[in-house]
């Protein structure tokens, strides 16, 4: 594919945000409701930044957000007083990510560029990437710094020299992410210990200093809040950790994302299947265990919010059965289909997902927060020679995956049309 055509490709993808704009498209059903609501904080930092942050901190719905993204939009939009500008100029940004894939995807596999610029535009069809672009959310903000943090990532092992230049610009990226969206904050620790290993010692501590002074100006904004707001009290509130039932939403909601990719090494995987019997029967009577105590035994391991869930809960909402039924089997078929992308480098990539599911201690989880992450967290972060061979598959790989997400897309539209939430 000529560079003429991959930029038509890509443009064609940037004006259908465009066009969703025009036609206020809200595929992920939540996305208006949540610029209606956050909206009148960018008006109020727009007027005067100091009552606008007493008004932001005084509101439970928001002061567990940062409001880096809210401030900075502010002052856009004090200088062009147009929301409409803002919108499209956000749009424009919003759309990098998918070229930012791209490149981490062109660094990682050294195959067909063709393949994975065709592929990093699945982005596009990502209905929370989309809502988020078209309502103003700081969601793919967020996402683009981190992004660029495992780009540079990458770079320490595929180059021997500059270590300290691309860790540098990892946690640079990844504290800017964190600004935005204070989640991704623990995977943090996952950069440090990696780079203690691989960078001088001295580079070592220097790093610690420079992100420690990156980092004074959250860690002031903390003590701020503590001390003139109730804010122990509200990430409480919003918390009620319970990392096991956590675990079952967030190992569904992967699942979701990697049928296509399992579909496509479905002869290898059933091999994998007859050579690990005895971990696949292990694992399953774990999770029929927790599942028979949860329910006969009332031990309440499991305790899951009214909302969110991700789409195996809604699917089983629709057809009112068990939820819990239906992410422990799911997460189940999750697990064991990680571990076949996982074997080779078991010990890194189990720790990354653990490190992803522990940066989740809420109680509502909701998909939005995994779906263009995902893509980047396990074609960027994971380690393992069974996903090249995903693209090796070609043509074959591009049609299964835009025409599955293209679905997941309609009938996230049509859900949210009917009313759903």
């Amino acid at each position: 594919m000529s560079n003429f055509k991959s930029f038509i490709v890509y443009s064609i993808g940037c004006f259908s945000l465009l066009l969703g704009f025009v036609l206020n498209e809200n595929s992920s059903g939540g996305a208006k409701i949540d610029f209606d609501y956050l909206f009148p904080f960018i008006e109020s930092f727009s007027l005067n930044l100091e009552n606008g942050l007493k008004t932001y901190i005084s509101n439970s719905g928001s002061i567990i957000h940062s409001p880096v993204f809210y401030i900075l939009t502010s002052f856009i939009y004090k200088f062009t007083e147009s929301l409409v500008t803002i919108k499209i100029f956000y749009i424009l940004i919003c759309s990098i990510l998918p070229l930012i894939f791209y490149f981490i995807l062109k660094d990682k596999f050294e195959i067909n560029k063709n393949i994975l610029l065709i592929f990093s535009l699945i982005i596009f069809l990502s209905p929370y990437f989309r809502s988020s672009a078209i309502w103003l959310l700081g969601d793919n903000l967020s996402l683009i710094f981190f992004g660029l943090s495992i780009y540079y990532f990458n770079k320490i092992e595929e180059l021997k020299k500059n270590n300290f230049l691309n860790s540098f610009l990892c946690l640079f990226f990844l504290i800017l992410c964190c600004y935005i969206r204070y989640y991704y904050c623990l995977f943090s620790l996952y950069y440090l210990f990696f780079f203690y290993q691989k960078i001088n010692k001295r580079y070592f501590f220097l790093l610690l200093l420079i992100s420690f002074i990156l980092s004074l100006p959250a860690i002031f904004y903390f003590y701020y809040i503590f001390l003139n707001s109730n804010f122990s009290n509200t990430v409480i509130n919003y918390s009620q950790i319970n990392f096991y039932s956590n675990s079952l939403i967030i190992l569904s909601i992967l699942l979701f994302y990697l049928f296509p990719f399992i579909f496509l090494q479905r002869s290898p995987f059933l091999t994998y299947l007859r050579e690990n019997k005895k971990f696949i029967i292990i694992i399953f009577l774990i999770f029929l265990i927790l599942y028979l105590i949860d329910q006969f035994l009332n031990f309440n391991l499991i305790n899951f919010s009214p909302k969110g869930g991700g789409v195996f809960v809604k699917i089983a909402n629709i057809f009112n059965i068990n939820q819990l039924l239906v992410l422990s089997i799911t997460s189940y078929l999750s697990l064991i289909t990680l571990d076949y992308f996982f074997k080779g480098k078991r010990l890194q990539n189990y720790s990354l997902l653990i490190f992803l599911i522990i940066s989740f201690p809420i109680y509502t989880i909701y998909q939005k927060y995994f779906d263009q992450l995902i893509f980047l967290f396990f074609f960027g972060l994971i380690k393992s020679d069974t996903l090249k061979l995903i693209f090796l598959k070609g043509k074959n790989l591009i049609f299964l995956s835009f025409i599955y997400f293209s679905f997941f897309f309609l009938f996230s539209l049509i859900y949210y049309s009917k009313g759903f939430s």
